[in-house]
């Protein structure tokens, strides 16, 4: 798929029609390809967005498998379920969602978000489309190259997490583009910034 120019992503949005009362956006790609700044483009383009965040639904450390699954099977310490039946789903019911933030610092549940119904939600983080992309009225896939997103993953989150984006997060985002190909999953590519 051809990538498009922010321009060209801007009016496809608005041109298609949402199933629902809310207009379900995704934005995957990999740690550091540029999906948050793309979202807050587009939430100062669009009117009525609200934008929810993948890091939001990470697993606790006590749930999160180790490493070498992780690397296997890209995605298994996010709870996407949490994911879909908070937010995903109840939107698409023309219904509210709610759910709690999860706080990487102290690795606990933090405080409720309500998400409202109508407008545009904008779902945004690693491994977003695969197992929601049947619920997503645009699934977007920022597509960044790897040596990138590394430096930029070093640059945001300093040396303290070196060993984390060399050994589990890089391999990991590699891994699922790879066996899940999530380019192919999504409506529009565009090039992260």
């Amino acid at each position: 798929m051809d990538r498009i120019s922010f321009d060209v992503l801007v009016t496809r949005i608005e041109q298609t029609e949402a199933r629902g009362r809310t207009r379900l956006i995704a934005i995957d790609g990999r740690g550091g390809a540029g999906k948050s700044s793309l979202a807050k483009r587009l939430a100062d383009q669009l009117s009525d967005v609200t934008v929810v965040e993948v890091d939001d639904f990470w697993l606790g450390r006590k749930r999160r498998p180790e490493r070498a699954v992780v690397i296997d099977e890209p995605g298994s310490d996010y709870d996407w379920m949490r994911l879909r039946d908070q937010v995903v789903v109840p939107l698409s019911r023309d219904e509210r969602g709610r759910y709690r933030r999860y706080d990487w610092r102290s690795d606990t549940l933090m405080e409720w978000h309500d998400v409202p119904v109508g407008g545009t939600l904008i779902i945004e983080g690693v491994f977003s489309i695969r197992e929601l992309a049947s619920f997503y009225d645009v699934c977007i896939w920022v597509d960044t190259p790897s040596a990138v997103c590394l430096e930029r993953g070093y640059e945001r989150d300093g040396e303290e997490h070196r060993d984390l984006w060399d050994n589990e997060w890089m391999p990991a985002y590699e891994n699922y583009i790879r066996k899940y190909d999530p380019a192919k999953l999504a409506d529009c590519v565009v090039e992260g910034v």
